[in-house]
């Protein structure tokens, strides 16, 4: 599982795509504001002045004199887009007017170019009558028309521009979505890749980029196969090769402890236990090797693994023995090792307890031993935590560091639990 504080590539480029979209759409909309704005008041404007140009054509001649009274709407009700006056250039008194248009006059001076009438209301135009110098027609439309038109306009472009850009969003997303399917298949590829089975090795990459990555993890399965196999060969042959030689030293030990004289046994005893140590430590060897460190799960009961083994003069307690499932070369090795631990640290008596929760297993080895202070049991967690077997890690022996190599092995952990007396190894690992 990813850590959730890295950065994920999925997560940043979907927000950097979000992020993008909406500046471009935002920009889009700046744009659209200024130039469609601009176009619209443009063609709006060019539609007042052709309108007025119309109406000053349509209207009849005003005679010369100029007293022409003021013409009244009639009775029906139509809307009007565009409102027009007849204003009087001396008195600035509207003569004649459209339905809709107010009755006094919204300019009374002749202007030559599109204005805003005084109020803000309406943007008019107007235009002298050649045969009537002392009249002009106004011909006016209301701003909020005008206003409404700008805004419709905006808006629907507005929209039309976050519509495209949430489809382009969610395409350019389904397409990163697909192009990083390749790099997830290949990551679940990589976590069940054993360099000892070529059968493992990730499928053929799908993306060039890819390539050099799957090249790169075939070299180093091959390095780490072949390191492997040479360490197990090693080890295994160093295994056979010692444990006959071992035996025939504690049998030799065993006829002189048996001629010695008296004040020699001492040293033949502890000569022979050394003996007897060190073959259980090519038994411990040998059996871990010869599974590869992969479980080969069986029903078994620790009374069996340890009945045909020999602890001199440690006695062994086993509670709850009921069967368990578990590797038993593997177990036997780490449990030949740890029990050897709790002699060479002075203890009588280990006892095995055995308990199971929630679908763990828990062994727990509590000696009767010299124990271990805080300070350096809080060493050894930190070491065994960070898998750190180096001479420098403060694990010393084989014991420790082969039994927490076994319970990685079945998919558990090895614990070190504080003890008022002795030491105590928790060994944790789930039950199937």
């Amino acid at each position: 599982m990813s850590d959730p504080a890295l950065p994920s590539i999925r997560r940043r480029l979907a927000a950097s795509l979000l992020w993008i979209s909406l500046l471009a759409s935002g920009l889009t909309g700046l744009m659209i504001w200024k130039v469609i704005g601009h176009e619209i008041d443009e063609q709006v404007d060019q539609k007042l002045t052709e309108s007025a140009e119309i109406i000053h054509n349509l209207l009849p001649t005003l005679p010369a004199n100029g007293n022409v009274i003021a013409g009244t709407p009639g009775d029906e009700e139509y809307e009007e887009h565009l409102i027009w006056q007849v204003v009087d250039s001396a008195t600035g008194r509207a003569l004649i007017r459209s339905h809709n248009a107010p009755e006094q006059a919204l300019q009374k001076t002749v202007s030559h170019e599109l204005a805003d009438s005084a109020d803000r209301h309406w943007r008019l135009i107007t235009i002298d009558f050649k045969k009537s110098p002392d009249r002009f027609l106004l011909v006016a439309q209301n701003t909020e028309e005008r206003d409404e038109a700008y805004s419709a306009a905006i808006l629907y472009a507005a929209l039309i521009s976050l519509l495209a850009g949430l489809v382009s969003t969610l395409l350019l997303s389904w397409q990163f979505h697909r192009e990083l399917e390749p790099l997830a298949r290949l990551s679940e590829q990589v976590k069940t890749y054993d360099p000892l089975r070529p059968d493992t090795l990730p499928r053929a990459a799908t993306r060039a980029e890819l390539q050099p990555i799957e090249q790169a993890i075939h070299e180093l399965g091959q390095r780490l196969a072949q390191r492997v196999i040479s360490e197990r060969a090693f080890t295994s042959h160093a295994a056979h090769a010692l444990r006959t030689p071992v035996a025939g030293i504690d049998a030799q030990l065993a006829i002189a402890l048996r001629e010695a004289p008296e004040a020699l046994r001492p040293r033949l005893i502890r000569a022979r236990q050394a003996a007897s140590r060190l073959s259980r430590v090519m038994q411990a060897l040998l059996a871990m090797f010869r599974s590869g460190m992969d479980p080969q799960r069986q029903t078994i009961r620790l009374s069996e693994l340890l009945q045909p083994l020999s602890f001199n003069e440690l006695q062994i307690d086993i509670r709850n023995d009921e069967a368990l499932s578990a590797d038993p070369d593997l177990l036997t090795a780490a449990l030949l090792n740890l029990l050897d631990n709790a002699q060479r640290h002075q203890a009588r008596q280990v006892q095995l307890i055995l308990a199971r929760d929630a679908g763990w297993t828990r062994l727990r080895l509590h000696d009767d031993g010299a124990g271990c202070p805080p300070e350096r049991l809080q060493q050894l967690r930190q070491a065994l935590a960070r898998q750190d077997y180096g001479t420098d890690s403060g694990l010393k022996g084989l014991g420790l560091i082969l039994a927490d190599l076994v319970m990685r092995a079945h998919g558990g952990r090895m614990e070190l639990p504080q003890v008022e007396q002795g030491f105590c190894v928790d060994l944790n690992w789930p039950s199937t």
